[in-house]
């Protein structure tokens, strides 16, 4: 594609500059079309179509791979309960009716002696 080819003639260099912590490698593939992809250390791989598109839309293209991760992350603000407690639910502030005991059991334990 053109816009591939006008970015490899006039960004490759800056991006390489710029970004050294990033490994580039430029392969001609003839009959291929011209794609991107990401090799990650801990995450995988990722890769990306640059068919027809301009220099500065590849630019971006490069850009996103390099601020992005490949895999999902985890979406962590799913609540801790899917379903009410059967003992109702707490509040906080909430007092006991009555003085709450402990009941020790001495012995053995699980297995017994």
């Amino acid at each position: 594609s053109q816009g591939v080819r006008d970015w490899i003639s006039t960004q490759l260099a800056p991006f390489a500059k710029a970004n050294p912590q990033i490994e580039i490698i430029a392969s001609r593939q003839p009959g291929r079309h011209p794609h991107v992809k990401a090799r990650y250390l801990a995450d995988g791989d990722k890769a990306l179509s640059l068919k027809g598109l301009s220099w500065q839309q590849v630019s971006m293209r490069l850009q996103f791979l390099r601020d992005s991760r490949p895999v999902r992350l985890r979406k962590w603000d799913k609540p801790f309960r899917s379903t009410p407690s059967i003992q109702g639910e707490w509040q906080l502030g909430q007092q006991l009716a009555a003085e709450h005991r402990v009941i020790r059991v001495s012995g053995g334990g699980a297995g017994g002696s």
